[in-house]
This record gives C-alpha cells, structure tokens and sequence, in this order.
C-alpha cells in the first residue's frame, strides 16, 4: 500500500470523528496501522487477534470513545461471532474498516475470501460498501461512519485493490 493511500483511510477516519482504533496488523494495512500509531488524535490499540479487536472496539464505545476496527480480510472471519452478537444484541455503532483481499486480481489462495467477506457481512446483517477509487475513501468512511452511529450498528467499509494499490 502506498502510504498517500494510506494516508486518505487515516484522513478518512478523522473526518468520521474516530479517535479510537484497535486492529491486528496485517501486511495489507501496514502503512495504516503506522500512521494511527504515531497519530495523536486516534489512539490505536494492537491485539492478539481480530475477535479480542471487536471486543476492545465495544468496549472503547462503552468507554465513551467513537471506535473503528481495522480488520484484514481474513480477520473479519476470526472476529465474526463477536461482531454478529453485539450487533444484533446491544446495538454499538462500530465502524469497521477492511481491505479487500480476494478481490479479481489477487492471487487465486486469497479467492477464498470473496467467496466469504460480503456473504459474511451480508449473514450479520452488517451493511458494507465497497470502495474501488481512492477519491472515495475519505468520503465514504466519513458516510459510512454517520450511518452507523444513526442507525447503531456495524457498518463496514470494504477498500479493494483499486483503491489502495
């Protein structure tokens, strides 16, 4: 990832409002993770795994803090029961920003995880966009953001390869 691109999901989730993130590092947003964790005006918590992020996610929203996960493509499968139980049981606008793996272009191993990311979301009642231009990432995580705290619930942004790369 390319650390302009990079650059636009941080400036994205400060025009949201988040100050809190938790995630997993992983390959794809390695750049994001940098600038959150020097960023002094989003606090960036590294876990273990992604479901310990949605439970740090929750309890930031609990804490009074406007959280977002930052998850990997294959991380929205480890964190899937938590985030299906709190959003259909206590309502917590959590924003979850992810980057598109299996996506046409990716290698055919990483295909697994279109045949699981939108069904996956679609399954937890979870509304998701797809974002496949740069110039819509700010936007878009900005959009996505102010409908999960109306609505209180998940909502996830899915930034693909065209957007990133």
């Amino acid at each position: 990832m390319k650390p302009e691109k990079a650059k636009l999901v941080v400036d994205g989730l400060k025009e949201a409002g988040v100050d809190f993130t938790a995630g997993v590092p992983d390959a794809q947003f390695i750049q994001v993770y940098k600038m959150l964790e020097e960023d002094p005006d989003i606090r960036y918590v590294g876990t273990a795994n992604e479901a310990e992020a949605a439970g740090v996610g929750y309890g930031a929203w609990f804490g009074g803090k406007k959280p977002a996960l930052m998850l990997a493509t294959s991380g929205l499968l480890v964190a899937t029961y938590h985030l299906a139980r709190i959003n259909i049981l206590h309502e917590v606008p959590l924003l979850i920003v992810i980057p598109y793996r299996g996506d046409i272009g990716d290698p055919r191993w990483m295909g697994l995880y279109k045949k699981t990311t939108e069904p996956g979301l679609n399954a937890m009642d979870i509304p998701y966009r797809v974002v496949s231009r740069s110039s819509d990432i700010v936007r878009t995580i900005k959009e996505c953001n102010e409908s999960a705290r109306a609505w209180l619930r998940c909502i996830a942004v899915i930034l693909n390869e065209e957007a990133l790369w």
